[in-house]
């Protein structure tokens, strides 16, 4: 058997265009006018899958097709296959591919249609994966075999979103003109003909048991614009007339059906991973993950796992009924009672779960991981701790040690697998109801996981453990944002392919169609605070392209040690800050040599020793005392680089500090000018070639659809990765992307985004309407376009006007919190505004307690309401 190949491609003198063919590289020939071309014999194989990919004379690889699935099955009587291909490039139609849009929006009735051989074949091959359901892609010509223009041929769409039509050779007379077309499913009607002239169809002469395959591209089915809206709200939020106190996997069921009930299409959930390391609030937040693949515990729905004894049952329903009463989610209770009927369960029924087929086979494909975690959990326990380093023998993992500890800690390994195996049925549920409801259901992968880890214990080579991540300051944290968990070893992950992120998203894949990248920025880049730092204003970009002492000098700064990289105090500051207890602070916390240059004693010279110092001190005076002595302990110009000695970074924001203030005007000049070049030139070639390094291969690694989180200090290098690689940005009108302007205008949105009213990390519509009166004045002036003063409270109508812009916007969604969604009804929504924040990013300490204040059995029973929410939903449909 005879394979040729052929593809156009215009290259540079200096590259050559390969074929993977089964896991197999061949090299192509250049013919005449960037046609490459060539011939492999197979004999073995009945389906061949194959890609292309462009390489330099070194054999680099510049750039390979980002969807490399190009598949023939091969016929044994066929002996000549002719292949003519397009190049797989980014396009405005690659979102479509996802299995939110090929399983679930355009998701095809498929009836498998047998292939029809011929002795020599013609097929034509489209790759259309926004062609809705409604519609079939078809082929017109002017001869018999296409219907003479007037009776299209539909393409066969088994193998969506690829549409195959195979004709039989000798039927036809060559050369023909065609056309593609849509065609209605129902009534045959034709919605829509290809524009521009027809196509003409050449081919050479046919060799006994050939077949010529062409593959073709069409932007039919794009006219009009698919749009679809959603809801966002964190799992543990969820409240049901049985719930625990908190929402758990089973209850998105009940609120997939009030989805449906007003025609959104997408749900969108908080991370779900275990956080399980102190079981208290500091787990509450669902960003920091104990584990990449291991469920929360605390959202297992504890009835559906089996039947508790009498008095058991009796006792949980009780304390489930009181939990089930607080407005918000009292975590550490929660978790405590979950955990002692978690047991109860096990002690009763474990046994017969653990023998069951269905655990042996969970068992068994989760094993890589599901032994290492429950190791993890069980030294948690025995210690009373997650921090590994205290764990005496076991504070570096050895897989050698896996044996021995099996033996000794069987049931607490068993315990931990036993509540794995049941939150992956039930989340595993969900995704599948979800899927037959026509729900797009969204999950939300970490930029990171906690420093106290199952990954960070057992695979430490991934990461920078003496460093955290963070954000720079900015509207939520003048401060910048220090959350604690180490920074990646990119170099090291990148030598094995990313595996380990690839591994994360299969595993995420099994139960969403879609995620949101948090962070979209730290695959450009990360915020690095060194451990040291309690706060973010010390830390620096990595990677970065720090200056050197001679670049600094050059630019006009002598760069003294003492006055630009050590905190910079003099007397007279103290005596402004701490006024009355300015003596005692003194002598304290400093030295005292210089009578007007003060330096911080060695036990007090970073952030941690301080806050070490003060560790039981809890009240107020006290926390204001630290923060100010934080601030000093901020008070440099430049950080100098941990790896590359010698060469600084502009501490971020410094224009605010009193070093800074200090400086003669023509030190401050040059300062400035430093301060601009790094933060908004210097690095952003460097920042896309990182992210395009990344990027890519964890983006075909699974079939979801991938929308960004791109908010904050956004580099210019952002916007174009984002749209070459087709990815879903996130608009937010309260933070505008463009510069100079205090609100987004929805209206302008690219059709690839999420837009949304409010995220997690900020203050609801109704929170934010009361955050400050002159900004919201000015919203509802110039935005809203209303005249007067603003109204002290933002009424239903105008939670309902600000939705109404948003769906109306061209975002391919429009997702907002529930919060939001039910703030247009003033009877129905919560009275305190403030009680529906999620999370305050600038609070370390923040417990995530949210939780709705009605059933979701009462929010179905809302018809009044439901039906609004259907109208606007419904608008934006037919937008």
């Amino acid at each position: 058997m005879l394979l040729k190949f052929h593809i156009h491609y215009i290259t540079k003198s200096d590259e050559n265009l390969f074929v993977n063919i089964n896991g197999k590289e061949f090299a192509m020939r250049c013919t005449h006018s960037g046609w490459w071309i060539i011939e492999i014999s197979e004999t073995s194989k009945s389906e061949i899958k194959y890609f292309y990919s462009i390489k330099n004379n070194d054999g680099e690889e510049i750039i390979a097709e980002w969807r490399k699935n190009h598949k023939i099955k091969l016929n044994k009587s066929t002996e000549i296959y002719d292949i003519y291909d397009v190049w797989f490039g980014h396009d405005n139609s690659q979102p479509f591919y996802s299995a939110a849009f090929t399983d679930i929006v355009n998701k095809r009735n498929i009836k498998k249609n047998n292939e029809k051989i011929y002795s020599n074949a013609i097929e034509f091959r489209v790759n259309a994966p926004q062609i809705s359901n409604k519609f079939s892609l078809a082929v017109a010509g002017n001869n018999d075999v296409l219907g003479n223009w007037k009776n299209p041929v539909k393409m066969q769409d088994d193998e969506f979103p690829l549409w195959k039509l195979t004709l039989d050779a000798a039927k036809l007379q060559l050369p023909f003109e065609f056309k593609f077309l849509l065609t209605d499913n129902e009534t045959n009607e034709i919605i829509e003909w290809e524009e521009g002239d027809n196509r003409q169809f050449y081919a050479n002469s046919f060799s006994d048991n050939e077949q010529k395959i062409f593959s073709f591209e069409t932007s039919l089915g794009s006219r009009n614009a698919w749009h679809g809206s959603g809801t966002a709200i964190p799992v543990f939020a969820l409240r049901t007339e049985n719930s625990c106190g908190i929402g758990d996997f089973l209850d998105l069921k009940m609120f997939i059906d009030w989805l449906k009930k007003t025609n959104q299409t997408l749900l969108q959930i908080l991370p779900i991973n275990d956080s399980c390391a102190f079981f208290d609030y500091r787990d509450s937040s669902p960003y920091s993950a104990i584990s990449m693949y291991a469920l929360h515990p605390i959202y297992i729905n504890l009835q559906a796992m089996g039947k508790l004894p009498t008095e058991k049952q009796a006792e949980y329903e009780k304390i489930s009924a009181q939990l089930n009463k607080s407005k918000v989610v009292d975590y550490e209770k929660v978790i405590k009672i979950k955990w002692k009927f978690f047991k109860e369960i096990f002690n009763c029924c474990g046994n017969d779960c653990l023998k069951s087929a269905e655990y042996k086979d969970f068992f068994n494909k989760n094993s890589f991981w599901l032994k290492p975690y429950s190791m993890f959990c069980t030294l948690r326990d025995k210690f009373k701790t997650p921090e590994f380093n205290s764990w005496k023998t076991y504070e570096k993992f050895e897989k050698t040690d896996l044996k021995k500890f099996e033996k000794d800690y069987e049931k607490s390994l068993q315990f931990y697998c036993f509540l794995q195996y049941h939150a992956d049925k039930q989340m595993s549920e969900v995704s599948k109801y979800a899927r037959k409801n026509g729900i797009i259901l969204k999950g939300d992968i970490t930029i990171g996981v906690g420093r106290n880890s199952v990954e960070t214990w057992t695979e430490p080579e991934y990461f920078n453990l003496e460093n955290q991540a963070g954000a720079p300051p900015d509207a939520f944290s003048t401060n910048g944002q220090n959350w604690e968990f180490p920074t990646y070893n990119w170099d090291v992950m990148q030598k094995n392919g990313y595996t380990w992120w690839i591994n994360r998203l299969k595993k995420m894949a099994e139960y969403f169609d879609a995620y949101r990248i948090d962070h979209l920025l730290g695959f450009f880049r990360i915020w690095e605070i060194p451990f040291h730092s309690l706060q973010g204003l010390l830390g620096h970009f990595n990677p970065a392209l720090p200056y050197s002492l001679h670049e600094l000098q050059q630019q006009g700064l002598a760069m003294e040690t003492q006055r630009y990289l050590k905190p910079y105090i003099r007397r007279n500051f103290i005596n402004e800050i701490f006024g009355k207890q300015s003596d005692y602070i003194i002598k304290t916390f400093f030295d005292e040599t210089d009578k007007d240059i003060l330096q911080f004693k060695s036990d007090f010279d970073t952030q941690r020793k301080i806050a070490a110092f003060f560790k039981d001190k809890n009240d107020e005076q006290t926390q204001l005392l630290k923060s100010q002595l934080f601030t000093l302990i901020n008070n440099v110009l430049f950080v100098e680089d941990a790896v590359k000695k010698n060469h600084f970074h502009p501490r971020i924001a410094a224009q605010l500090s009193t070093t800074y203030k200090e400086l003669d005007d023509d030190e401050k000049q040059a300062f400035d000018r430093i301060y601009n070049e790094f933060y908004y030139h210097r690095n952003n070639e460097l920042w896309q070639q990182r992210a395009m390094e990344k990027l890519p291969p964890l983006l075909c690694a699974t079939n979801m659809l991938a929308c960004c989180e791109d908010l904050g200090m956004i580099p210019e290098c952002v916007p174009d990765v984002i749209n070459v690689l087709q990815l879903l940005s996130l608009e937010v009108q309260r933070m505008p992307k463009k510069m100079n302007t205090d609100f987004a205008n929805p209206e302008t949105y690219p059709y690839l985004s999420v837009c949304t009213t409010s995220t997690h990390d900020t203050s609801t519509l109704r929170g934010w309407w009361k955050e400050n009166a002159a900004n919201t004045q000015k919203y509802y002036n110039q935005i809203l376009h209303q005249h007067g003063e603003t109204p002290k409270i933002c009424t239903g109508k105008t939670v309902e006007k600000i939705l109404t812009e948003h769906l109306k916007s061209p975002s391919i969604f429009a997702v907002f919190p529930f919060q939001d969604w039910i703030g247009i009804d003033e009877k129905l929504r919560r009275k305190n505004e403030d009680d529906e924040r999620i999370n305050v990013p600038s609070n370390a300490t923040n417990s995530w307690r949210y939780r709705m204040h009605i059933t979701i059995e009462k929010l179905l029973s809302e018809d009044k309401f439901n039906a609004k929410i259907k109208r606007l939903v419904e608008l934006r449909i037919k937008n």
